[in-house]
């Protein structure tokens, strides 16, 4: 289930019926992450792995239909099993910042924000995502995203589920 408050934020809400501890392992171990995150049909590769504030995830994004795309997270808080914040970014294989390759006007970094919650033996996952220092084009374009932002990230939660079982 996605709905935004705003036009700027992004949000989706999902549960899975799996307990917070399974959950939040998928989100922290390397070899549990890459099988689950990212789009259908994409592989991940990770690349760096440093999962606490003020570390990098960066990963190659692979995808039968082209050449590798680049990722990054820079974690920028971490409450295990609670909250978890980044911004997210493409990058290069170095792990810079890098431009969408399909767009000069997406933003540069975007500021994603998860909470977990234990509900009985079930876990919601709330993402929101909004843009991080982005210039008035950048805002515009990524509201205008929502409709791909909506299949994104409600496909690689599908795969979490998928993962989950």
């Amino acid at each position: 289930m996605s709905e935004s408050p705003s036009k700027t934020e992004f949000l989706i809400t999902r549960r899975f019926a799996q307990p917070l501890a399974r959950v939040w392992e998928a989100w922290s171990e390397a070899d549990q992450f890459q099988k689950w995150w990212g789009p259908k049909g994409c592989r991940i590769d990770v690349q760096r792995f440093e999962f606490r504030p003020g570390g990098f995830l960066h990963y190659a994004r692979n995808s039968p239909e082209g050449p590798a795309m680049w990722g990054r997270f820079a974690i920028r808080e971490l409450v295990p099993r609670e909250r978890l914040v980044w911004l997210n970014s493409f990058s290069n294989e170095r792990c810079g910042i890098a431009r969408a390759p399909f767009s000069e006007h997406c933003p540069l970094e975007i500021q994603n924000s998860v909470a977990f919650a234990q509900e009985g033996g079930a876990t919601v996952v709330t993402l929101r995502a909004r843009p991080f220092g982005e210039m008035d084009d950048e805002r515009a374009y990524f509201e205008e995203l929502h409709p791909s932002l909506d299949e994104g990230y409600g496909g690689t939660f599908d795969a979490l589920a998928a993962h989950l079982k």
